[in-house]
């Protein structure tokens, strides 16, 4: 079977331009000035004899062709670049290679400080792209997860085709108010945590956790005074108040020492299962199993204590560039 003649640089030039909606943009994308771009979008529209972008008002529309090519051309650069930049082993010694990670900063927490030891020790020229998690995983899992490495997110929040997943570490919810909170006691009843007021986690697009699935069975809706993105402080928003918070266990450490205590609920919440997904596409590529295999081991530490400071140079600047640690310090 022959193939279309196609320049495949205009693939790539095709999905900046489908996701772009707009020349210039689409040129500055990729590298093109604009009558390059220009030039480039013509040549796209004599081979799919189709205007593709068509102008509406003051912005471009894509055509009903373009809408169908927008995620197949994302798929066929994914794998292109898959193929193309395909080896038959991966060093991490020698290799210079950028892996992006998507994680709360609940997880980043947890894993961030002994991943960084590990890559560090293990491969002085890789670089990581640790970026926040991206909820929209929850609504389309699989246009979000093909774009990066790895995303590290629960259980329990999505299933789709395509998507490989590892087993990481488990955490638990646990119910925490502050110490001088006087209005509950260290067990509550149903009708109790109804009547609460929270802080509860909130993430755009909203979405209810597993946690909070297990509460809504007892006809419970938690009543929200406070709402806050970040997880990884969440407990420590009730702090000298009397309202109450889920949190994860091994992210909130010691209660005692933060003037936090625990507070039983009237029902057994499921674990929080972290695991790292990544696309099926992922599945031959040697670093990406180098990288999935690291994460899995770091995640085996999870709760464990921690291995002594080593000399670790880390820069920081949206991203995470590892360099070679201390030599004596422990590998993970």
């Amino acid at each position: 079977m022959e193939l279309p003649s196609l320049d495949l640089n205009l693939v790539v030039v095709l999905r900046a331009l489908l996701e772009e909606r707009n020349v210039t943009r689409a040129g500055e994308r990729v590298g093109l000035s604009q009558p390059g771009a220009s030039a480039a979008l013509a040549r796209l529209r004599r081979h799919f004899n189709d205007p593709l972008l068509e102008r509406v008002g003051t912005v471009y529309e894509l055509t009903p062709l373009a809408q169908a090519l927008r995620d197949q051309v994302t798929d066929t650069v994914a794998a292109l670049h898959l193929l193309l930049s395909a080896r038959p082993d991966f060093d991490p010694v020698r290799s210079t290679r950028e892996f992006t990670i998507q994680c709360s900063d609940s997880v980043l927490s947890l894993l961030g400080p002994a991943l960084v030891r590990a890559v560090t020790t293990a491969a002085s020229g890789v670089t990581l792209n640790l970026q926040p998690l991206d909820f929209r995983f929850a609504l389309e899992p699989i246009a979000t997860i093909r774009a990066i490495d790895i995303m590290i997110a629960p259980r329990g929040f999505f299933t789709a085709p395509d998507i490989d997943s590892v087993d990481l570490y488990e955490d638990h919810w646990v119910c925490v108010t502050s110490q001088d909170n006087h209005t509950v006691s260290d067990s509550l009843t149903a009708l109790e945590v109804a009547a609460a007021r929270w802080v509860v986690s909130f993430r755009d697009p909203p979405m209810n956790s597993p946690a909070d699935a297990a509460l809504a069975a007892l006809g419970i809706d938690r009543q929200h005074t406070v709402k806050i993105q970040n997880l990884a402080l969440l407990h420590r928003m009730v702090a000298g108040t009397e309202l109450l918070v889920l949190a994860h266990e091994l992210v909130a450490g010691d209660l005692s020492a933060q003037g936090l205590r625990r507070v039983e609920l009237p029902v057994t919440l499921p674990p929080v299962l972290e695991a790292a997904w990544s696309h099926a596409s992922h599945r031959l590529d040697p670093g990406h199993r180098w990288l999935l295999d690291l994460l899995r081991r770091v995640g085996q530490d999870v709760g464990r204590p921690a291995p002594s400071p080593s000399a670790i140079a880390v820069s920081v600047a949206g991203d995470v560039t590892v360099r070679r640690a201390d030599p004596q310090a422990q590998e993970v």
